[in-house]
């Protein structure tokens, strides 16, 4: 009979598989599994992936899984970064649908429930929802954040004809009409699993674009659940850095790649454009970002370090492909100087921007 009654409970299909990556998340985590229980959607179940944590979080959630048997599940692995982590939960899925929350994160309590009735209701593979931002040391106020579409539902003429145009670049700067995070999405299992060999787990910069890009050009339907901010995005000190990142253009150009790959994988629309625009973006934001960061540095530092970033071979390629009709005259113009090489302009735009 005990046998049996395993056997059963392990075939058991639920509605939605929470998956909720871990790492030295101790101080946030009883906050983060404790929203998710208290979901109104019952036939939930819950994946906890230790991603080879060091610090109290590992035994937590062997403490869940033991509490919640059925509920709760524990996947121990070796540090392999937050892409591995959700791809190693979303693998061993039994639910219909994946969702997924950071583990310093939380939630509403009908979220899963009503992204799950609407999702249903629509026989669609994709629910999205908006995120509510809030900030640990209160040093900035709390704001709301959705993707800015004007229907709540896309069947396969309109993802193409409306939403497809403007996906990851609508011709402003950092025009994302998608928002990548994986957290505010519902999404069909099958979709998710069949997209896995897609991300991939070197890209640790926007690691959500990819699996967003991979779900949107396989879904029939996308569904949005618009002015609905369930998720609480929590920015704590240790994700808010200051820090100058030395390696960060090696980062991006890892997620180009990437999402290169998959526009070409999957066919159909040509989103390299949108694409390479996305990057040119993300390299301003690099500089701009530099030069505010080391306010101390010497201006030959900061010039070494444009002039780095402005002859690497991707970068002056999308300053040659890019399409942002939208872009302000400023915009504009810092890219000329990037274009042209002009590093004190640029030095000097940015130092008085951040004045």
């Amino acid at each position: 009979m005990h046998g049996k009654a395993e056997k059963t409970m392990s075939e058991k299909i639920f509605d939605v598989s929470v998956v909720i990556p871990v790492y030295n998340m101790e101080a946030y985590l009883d906050r983060c599994v404790k929203s998710v229980l208290a979901q109104t959607l019952q036939n939930i179940e819950i994946i906890l992936v230790d991603d080879g944590g060091s610090d109290r979080s590992v035994t937590m959630c062997d403490d869940y899984a033991a509490a919640y048997p059925g509920k709760i599940r524990v996947l121990h692995k070796e540090n392999g970064g937050l892409t591995s982590a959700w791809k190693a939960g979303s693998a061993v899925a039994k639910g219909r649908y994946i969702g997924y929350v950071d583990s310093d994160d939380f939630i509403l309590p009908d979220m899963y429930e009503r992204m799950f009735t609407r999702i249903e209701e629509e026989n669609a593979d994709i629910a999205c929802c908006g995120l509510h931002h809030i900030y640990e040391d209160g040093s900035h106020e709390e704001w709301d954040d959705q993707m800015d579409f004007p229907t709540d539902v896309f069947e396969p003429a309109a993802l193409e004809k409306e939403m497809f145009p403007v996906l990851i670049n609508d011709g402003s700067f950092m025009g994302r009409k998608l928002h990548p995070n994986r957290v505010t999405k519902l999404v069909r299992t099958s979709l998710v699993q069949k997209n896995l060999p897609l991300c991939s787990d070197e890209v640790s910069i926007g690691e959500d674009f990819q699996f967003s890009l991979c779900m949107f050009l396989d879904a029939k339907k996308v569904v949005v659940l618009k002015d609905y901010f369930p998720y609480y995005y929590y920015m704590n000190n240790s994700s808010m850095t200051m820090k100058y990142d030395s390696h960060y253009m090696e980062k991006i150009k890892i997620l180009n790649k990437n999402l290169l790959r998959i526009s070409k994988e999957k066919g159909g629309y040509d989103f390299s454009t949108q694409i390479w625009n996305d990057f040119l973006c993300l390299t301003v934001l690099h500089i701009k970002g530099g030069i505010y960061k080391k306010k101390k540095a010497p201006y030959k530092e900061h010039k070494s370090d444009m002039k780095s970033i402005c002859h690497d071979p991707d970068v002056l390629h999308a300053l040659k492909v890019y399409n942002m009709p939208q872009l302000t005259i400023a915009e504009k113009l810092f890219l000329f100087f990037m274009k042209h090489h002009m590093y004190l302009a640029i030095f000097l735009a940015v130092r008085i921007y951040f004045r």
